[in-house]
Parts: structure tokens; C-alpha cells; sequence
């Protein structure tokens, strides 16, 4: 191994200027590099939602949701089919197994699915899916378009919104709900229609037949499906009024608008219906590419939106953000970087007390130079800055300095034998470095079973060992080839040789400078221990034991001495729950939602930033959906930690805070 390090310090140039564009690299990562809450993770379900309006959920059941489940019997690869019927509602939750291909399997959900759409009722929508990941769960940011005008002008302004809105880069698409169905309605003439001696079945099903699309099969070509489909959907007020209700013989016809009274574009009515700060709103979910930043794309969108906001103040629109996913990034990149930081602080502190400062500070510098090496990998394999990846970064601070504290311990041990500088380094470095490579290599190896997991789970967690791996690898990259040169360069001039007095010069930076105070106290606490030895071992001995005990009854439950948790709670939002009594009417839940949601606002800026509030369904603590038109629940965002103000009850908020 010694040839190595000898070669190695031949090249100071070149890995000197290898070590400035690594560092420059890793700087450039970590300010492009995607940074989000959690990981882009596909779930593996799906949900297709049907609307049958008008059918109570018998009907729905009946005739849509047993289809649906019908036309999924044989598809591969599933490994539950989970249905709910509701009045007007149909909801069928797909999971498929885990590890399978996810997308050609949704892919061939899709195809069954749009095959059947003749074999549901008439009046029934097409069937919607939903493809469930991390960025449905925590969309990038919520804009709500709110005012006191009708729901048909506020769809205008969500759409004007949204149309800018997806111009900004890395936003995969702006999806708006809450908005209303639009119907054309038309009122048929029964004076006409006993003239003509035309039922009404015979208008409504010439109506029906005229708006109808027919799958008619897929056509593939290389990598890429298009679906194929016969038919046309009827998009203006004429092509209705056109439809030939019956053409004789002679090659008259009649057609709608010779039966109707009335044809007026109006929407349905809705089953649910959004609100926010207890004001009617449509939403825009905005969600983005995989490469997308969150913080940035979160900044952009609330510039437009404020600006599109401003631009239309004077008509009665206001614009509110909810969901922002920035609050909990900026939370957990502050708790984490901070822990870094500390982290980092502490490792260089203890290093400084044993090793000296010039020690130390080469050490160290292999803390920042792995991290940034560390990110550079992790862009180049697509895995972004989030709460796991930084969480790795913490746990793995105080490994990835144990190679160059032994190089540089055993470099200066060689100095102190009399060695030359150069001769020292050869020689320290070079009998570590197969151990150096081993002790690497085994705690690579001890996080590698991580990746066994599967699942979302598995996908979740396996960015721990790869984070992990990533930082030991540039830690042993700079200790075995770059910190030789630096020790060489800048390490220390000179050291004592073994047979000068014990402590005259190896303890100088101890008996000097910052630690002098703090050397007679250390000095004479390590000679006590030393020469009490069964007392020492004893001490230890029942401290571990203390330390395991509290562990092993902490995780058992039987007592919490120590809370268990992977990460530690904090709160930006809670959800309140509305039921009123079974058979109340959309619009009369809709009207208590309001009236709650104006309230919890009335307490102030410091207990409520704003209110989100949802009619005709809530979701439970797993992420369930229930609907009917007497549920109803609104999502409150706090304000930011320091800004929170409870008067009636601090003391639980701050212990739940904590």
C-alpha cells in the first residue's frame, strides 16, 4: 500500500485542483439539486371515481361500481380491490402488488376500464382515475381563488390562474377542483311532442346517442398506445339544437329545437363543494416534475398568484395558499441542518481537544468535502434533497471522520518516531489502508440490507443507505488520496519523539491555548480512572446497563421513559371534522362548514392562517374518503411556530409543540 500513498503524493497538483472542482461541483448540486419534503414514491393504487348523478347508492352499486369491479376480475398483479358506493358516487381503490411494473399495470387498468364505458348507465360520467404518490399526498402548494361571485365567474379567473401557472418550469400540471360540472339543459314542450308524436324517451335518447363516444380498440406503434374511439361529445348550444330527434320518408326532419321551450347552459348541482376562509373557492392543486425544487416552485406560484390577486382586487377576487409544502420543508431543513451543523461543531471540537488544531482542521475538512461529494452522486442518480436524505447526512456525520482521524493519528505517531514528514505519511498511511477500506466497507455492508425492504416502505427508506454510502465513499476517497497531500502541505511542522518525556510535547495544545484551563482538570480525572480501575469499569458497567434498561422498557411500552418516534412531531395544520345529521342537505352542511371556518378565523392571525373547508366528504387519519352530503371538514393552517399565540390553552399546545 505504501507505493500508493508514495505515487499519491506525487500528484499534489492534480488532486489539488481534483479536490477545488469536486468542492465547486458539490456546491453547484446542492443548489440545483431537487429539494422537497418527501420523496417522489409511487403508492401502487389507483382510484376510478364514477358520477352517476341522481342514483342513490343502491342504483350505484348495482350498475357502475359492480362493473367496474367486473371489468378488473382478471387483471394481474392486484394485490386488493376495495369499493365504496355513495349516492351519485362510485369509488373503487386498486392496489396493485408490491414491486410489480406499476405503470403498464395502470396502463392496462385504463384500457379494461374505458372498455366498459357503454356497459354503464346512460347519465353516468366516464370514469376518472386518480394514480396515487407522494406528490398527490403533499401537492407543492394549494391556491385558492375565492369571492363572492357566481361559481361560473370564479371558474373563469381559476382557469385564466391556471394557464400561467403551468407555464412555470417544473410544474407537471395545476389540476382545478371544486369547480362545477357545466350541464346544457333542455326543456322539452309535451304540446309539441304529442304534435309530433314524439315520446320524451325518444328525444332524451336521441340526445344521449348523439353525445356518445365508442372505444373502438388500441393501436400500438414501437414504445407508444393510442386509444381509438368512434364518436363525437357535443360542445356548443347548436350541436344540441341540431340532433335529429326522426326523419321521414320524404326527408323531413325534426330536430330538438323544434320540441324544446327552454336550452340554457347551466352546471350541476355539486356533490361537494369547496369553500375557504368561508367564502365559495375554487382550488388549484399545483404538483411538479421529479426534477422540480419544491421551495422554488412554491416561491413562483405565489408571486403569480399574488399578482394575478392584485390584478383583479378590484372585482372581487382574492387569492389564499393552503397546503404549502414549504412550511414543512423549511421546518425539517432547518431542524436537520441545524443537528448537522451542531453535529459538526462537536465532532471538530473533540477532534481540536485530542488531536490539536491543525489535526482537527484537516479532519474536518472531510466533513463538508464527503457531504458535497455525497450530493453530486445523489443528482447524478436522481435522489433529491429531502427529509430522509438529510436525516442520513446527521446519522453518518460522526462515521465519515473516523478514516482520517486514524490516517492523521498514525501519520503524527510516525512523526514522533523520528520519521521525516514525508517518510511519516507513507508509512502511517499506508499500513492503514487496508483496515481504513475494511471498516468502510463494513458499515456500507451493515446499511446495505436496508434496500431489501419493498414496497413504498422499501422505497422511502432506501435512500438512507444509499445517502450513507454515497458520504462513506467520499470520505474514504478524501482520506486515502487527498489527505496525505494536505497533511503533507499544511499538516503540523514538527512533533516530539518518543523518547522526549511523556506529555512535554504531545499534550502542548492541551497544556496550551483554549484548553489550558481545562487540562489539570482532565489530567487528574484520567489519572484517577486509571488508577482506579475496578471503580472505572464498575461505572461503566451500570451505566450501560441504566442506558439499556430505559431503552428496553421505553420500547416495550411498559413505561415512557424515552418517547419512540422516527421523527419528532410538529404541527402546521389540523383537520376538524363535520357530521351532521343523517339526510341534511348538501347546502345546508355547506352553509355550517362556512359559518365554523369564519369563526375559527375570527380568532385572530395568531391562532389561524387560513381555512380550507371541504362539503360532501372528509378523510380519516388513513387517508380514507367518506362521503355524503352530511359530512363535511376543514383543514386549518396554523401560523409559523413563532408567531402562534393560545391564550386559552398554552400550555398543552406548547407541550404538543415540543
Amino acid at each position: 500500500m505504501r507505493p500508493i500513498v508514495k505515487y499519491t503524493l506525487k500528484q499534489t497538483v492534480f488532486l489539488n485542483v481534483l479536490f477545488v472542482i469536486l468542492v465547486i461541483a458539490g456546491v453547484f448540486s446542492l443548489l440545483t439539486t431537487p429539494t422537497e419534503n418527501m420523496p417522489l414514491v409511487d403508492i401502487g393504487k389507483v382510484f376510478i371515481s364514477t358520477v352517476y348523478y341522481g342514483a342513490p347508492a343502491e342504483d350505484v352499486e348495482q350498475l357502475v361500481t359492480r362493473e367496474v369491479e367486473e371489468a378488473l376480475e382478471s387483471l394481474e398483479s392486484v394485490e386488493y380491490i376495495q369499493s365504496n358506493s355513495y349516492r351519485n358516487f362510485s369509488s373503487v381503490q386498486v392496489k396493485f402488488l408490491d414491486d410489480s411494473d406499476y405503470h403498464d399495470l395502470y396502463d392496462e387498468l385504463r384500457f379494461r376500464i374505458l372498455n366498459i364505458k357503454d356497459e354503464l348507465p346512460v347519465g353516468a360520467d366516464d370514469p376518472s382515475f386518480l394514480w396515487i404518490d407522494t406528490n398527490i399526498w403533499i401537492p407543492v402548494i394549494i391556491v385558492h381563488i375565492s369571492g363572492d361571485l357566481p361559481p361560473r365567474s370564479l371558474e373563469r379567473y381559476a382557469e385564466d390562474l391556471q394557464a400561467r401557472l403551468r407555464s412555470i418550469p417544473d410544474v407537471r400540471d395545476v389540476d382545478i377542483q371544486g369547480d362545477y360540472e357545466d350541464e346544457f339543459h333542455v326543456s322539452l314542450n309535451p304540446d309539441r311532442l304529442r304534435r309530433f308524436g314524439i315520446t320524451f324517451n325518444e328525444a332524451a335518447q336521441a340526445i344521449a346517442s348523439a353525445n356518445t363516444k365508442i372505444p373502438t380498440g388500441r393501436f400500438r406503434t414501437g414504445d407508444t398506445a393510442f386509444m381509438l374511439d368512434a364518436g363525437r361529445r357535443l360542445d356548443s348550444q347548436n350541436d344540441v339544437l341540431d340532433i335529429i330527434v326522426r326523419r321521414d320518408g320524404d326527408g323531413n326532419f325534426i330536430r330538438v329545437r323544434d320540441l324544446v321551450t327552454t336550452a340554457r347552459l347551466h352546471h350541476r348541482d355539486p356533490i361537494d363543494i369547496s369553500s375557504v376562509n368561508g367564502q365559495s373557492a375554487i382550488r388549484l392543486v399545483v404538483t411538479k416534475e421529479e426534477s422540480g425544487n419544491s421551495v422554488a416552485i412554491s416561491e413562483a406560484v405565489k408571486a403569480r398568484a399574488r399578482q394575478f390577486g392584485a390584478l383583479h382586487a378590484d372585482e372581487g377576487v382574492a387569492v389564499v395558499f393552503t397546503n404549502d409544502s414549504t412550511i414543512e420543508i423549511n421546518d425539517s431543513v432547518k431542524t436537520l441542518s441545524g443537528n448537522l451543523i451542531l453535529g459538526m461543531t462537536l465532532v471538530t471540537a473533540v477532534l481540536w481537544w485530542t488531536l490539536g488544531f491543525r489535526n482537527a482542521m484537516l479532519t474536518a475538512v472531510g466533513i463538508p468535502f464527503s457531504f458535497l461529494c455525497a450530493i453530486i452522486i445523489m443528482k447524478l442518480t436522481g435522489v433529491s434533497i429531502n427529509t430522509i436524505s438529510l436525516f442520513s447526512f446527521v446519522l453518518v456525520t460522526g462515521i465519515i471522520v473516523d478514516d482520517a482521524v486514524i490516517i492523521v493519528e498514525n501519520s503524527f505517531r510516525h512523526m514522533q518516531m523520528g520519521k521525516p514528514k514525508r517518510q511519516a505519511i507513507i508509512d502511517g498511511t499506508g499500513e492503514v489502508m487496508l483496515p481504513i477500506f475494511s471498516s468502510a466497507l463494513t458499515t456500507v455492508l451493515a446499511f446495505i440490507p436496508m434496500l431489501i425492504m419493498t414496497g413504498s416502505t422499501g422505497d422511502f427508506f432506501a435512500i438512507i443507505p444509499k445517502t450513507v454510502t454515497y458520504a462513506l465513499i467520499a470520505s474514504l476517497i478524501e482520506a486515502l488520496f487527498i489527505l496525505p497531500i494536505h497533511i503533507y502541505d499544511w499538516g503540523p511542522r514538527a512533533a516530539a519523539s518518543q523518547d522526549q518525556e511523556p506529555g512535554e510535547d504531545a499534550y502542548a495544545h492541551l497544556r496550551r491555548g483554549i484548553f489550558a484551563r481545562l487540562w489539570p482538570v482532565y489530567n487528574k480525572l484520567a489519572v484517577w480512572l486509571l488508577d482506579h480501575k475496578p471503580i472505572t469499569f464498575a461505572g461503566i458497567t451500570v451505566t450501560f446497563a441504566t442506558a439499556l434498561a430505559i431503552l428496553v422498557v421505553s420500547m416495550l411500552g411498559i413505561a415512557p421513559l424515552i418517547k419512540v418516534k422516527f421523527f419528532p412531531g410538529n404541527y402546521f395544520r389540523y383537520h376538524v371534522t363535520l357530521q351532521a345529521a343523517s339526510g341534511t342537505a348538501l347546502e345546508r352542511t355547506d352553509v355550517m362548514i362556512r359559518d365554523l371556518s369564519r369563526f375559527i378565523m375570527s380568532l385572530g392571525s395568531r391562532q389561524a392562517q387560513s381555512t380550507a373547508g371541504y362539503t360532501g366528504f372528509y378523510e380519516d387519519q388513513d387517508y380514507v374518503r367518506h362521503r355524503g352530503p352530511n359530512y363535511g371538514q376543514i383543514i386549518v393552517t396554523l401560523p409559523e411556530t413563532g408567531q402562534r399565540d393560545f391564550p386559552e390553552n398554552p400550555g398543552r399546545w406548547h407541550q404538543c409543540a415540543s
